[in-house]
């Protein structure tokens, strides 16, 4: 019998495995997919803890409770009091574990990021390798980290994987779980262990999933790993398991649906910049369907746009702005050139060109006597500095030098906030308040709304991940 059964082989299951096997513990791991990893080959890979070695060394004074006080106000207290207070006291020695073992932190970092609602100190870390240009390694930093320590105890045979093996069933006896039932092609397998550890990820790919537990959902937006169906969630519901936090989802800004219809985005190959105005000003406007501005572009935090863009018909909107807008200054979507951009509009599948508001408007199935007027008072707001509709005080782009453009974008789905109930200890919590002795959960399985609430906390799903697995790793 093996000590550890886990299953699902991403950031929490990787490093469960590591440790528990560095402990001299047999541990096997069944994976859905044909290789490990998980969502790392897909996040930006960005960690957060306070009081760390290089926060120390870069002068930079912090403290657990700071960090969870940052948690507290940025998700208006909405997240897991027990299992946030947890991982931000293991933040720390999960960073500083990552430097032991030679991690390529990027010169400015720890810095404040500004892509979600930032925190008040500089705390949130990322690899060089997680940054514009080479943007499309994003969060491989860590994995390219993690596979050597994860070969060597594969090849000394304390651990044990089986690839493109799907979880079916687990099985309880009273207050235990005796076994699992997976399936691997036409194959059913039933594997046993004295503990077992569940860090399949989350669902964010699942349409059904989302119709079922997330309220409001019309169409689900997905940037996420196709894997990420829930079949964890789905094993532990069968036995009874405690699902919460799907009401707490929140969605991402900027996504483009390069192929329409598809549901997909992906965010490595074209998003628009609407998040902040930090990183880059703002010079467009953005219309709801009804062919109306509704938000500050410019002065808002990105907890307020977030909030906006979800409450808008299909949590989507067309970003707007003229020729002037699209050649002065950093690009809206950060992987096109200005060429690109205007050859995409000759594509008129996500963004459209038109020598007119009137004719974009046709473009784009926009009301136009609505936009028309839309576009005509933001103008008169620029001509005399004040914009009384929502308060906007960067106003120096009008929309008056055609062409005018439209890009359409989509608040998605990275990430799933709903998610497994656990203790303190990471043992799964039944819909009865009992727990299963031997039966652990940690990555996004417990839902991003345990670490971050209704909100996105940087750094607060990847992090503990990490340092859930690493714990459970040192102590089952």
């Amino acid at each position: 019998m093996y000590d550890i059964l886990i299953i699902g082989a991403g950031a929490a299951g990787l490093t469960s495995a590591i440790r528990a096997a560095q402990r001299g513990k047999k541990v096997l791991v069944i994976e859905k997919m044909d290789r490990v990893g998980g969502t790392l080959a897909i996040t930006a890979g960005h960690l957060s803890g306070a009081s760390t070695q290089r926060q120390f060394n870069a002068g930079i004074q912090d403290t657990p409770d700071s960090h969870y006080d940052d948690i507290v106000r940025i998700c208006r207290n909405t997240m897991d009091p027990i299992i946030t207070r947890k991982a931000v006291d293991l933040a720390s020695s999960t960073i500083d574990w990552l430097t032991e073992l030679g991690y390529s932190f990027h010169d400015r970092s720890p810095a404040i990021i500004h892509g979600h609602e930032p925190y008040s100190t500089a705390r949130t870390y990322f690899g060089k390798g997680d940054v514009h240009p080479r943007i499309q390694e994003a969060g491989q930093t860590i994995l390219h980290l993690l596979l050597p320590l994860w070969n060597e105890q594969v090849k000394s045979g304390n651990i044990r994987l089986f690839t493109r093996c799907k979880l079916k069933q687990i099985m309880v006896n009273k207050n235990s779980v005796v076994g699992v039932v997976a399936e691997q092609g036409d194959h059913e397998f039933t594997f046993t262990a004295q503990h077992y550890l569940l860090t399949t990820g989350g669902y964010a790919s699942s349409p059904s999933f989302f119709e079922n537990f997330t309220p409001g959902i019309s169409r689900l937006m997905s940037a996420a790993n196709p894997a990420s169906t829930g079949d964890g969630i789905k094993a532990a519901l069968q036995i009874g398991a405690m699902f919460h936090g799907a009401d707490k989802q929140m969605y991402t800004l900027g996504g483009i649906e390069l192929q329409p219809g598809s549901g997909r985005i992906n965010f490595w190959e074209a998003w628009a910049r609407m998040s902040n105005s930090i990183d880059r000003k703002q010079r467009e406007i953005y219309v709801n369907i009804r062919g109306e501005r509704f938000m500050n572009e410019y002065d808002w935090s990105v907890d307020q746009r977030e909030r906006a863009m979800m409450a808008q018909p299909q949590k989507k909107c067309w970003i707007l702005f003229d020729h002037r807008s699209l050649c002065d200054g950093d690009s809206l979507v950060p992987q096109w050139t200005t060429d690109q951009m205007v050859q995409e509009s000759y594509r008129e599948q996500a963004v459209w060109q038109a020598a007119s508001i009137r004719e974009l408007a046709a473009k784009t199935g926009l009301p136009q006597e609505v936009l028309e007027v839309t576009v005509a008072k933001y103008n008169e707001s620029c001509a005399v500095g004040f914009d009384s509709l929502w308060g906007r005080t960067y106003l120096e782009h009008p929309l008056a030098s055609p062409p005018f453009f439209a890009v359409l974008v989509y608040a998605y789905a990275l990430i799933s906030f709903g998610g497994l109930q656990v203790n303190g200890e990471l043992q799964v919590v039944m819909k009865g308040g009992q727990t299963i002795d031997n039966l652990y959960a940690a990555g996004e399985i417990l839902g991003a709304a345990a670490t971050s609430g209704q909100a996105f906390c940087g750094g607060m799903l990847l992090t503990p991940a990490i340092s859930f697995g690493k714990w459970l790793g040192d102590n089952l």
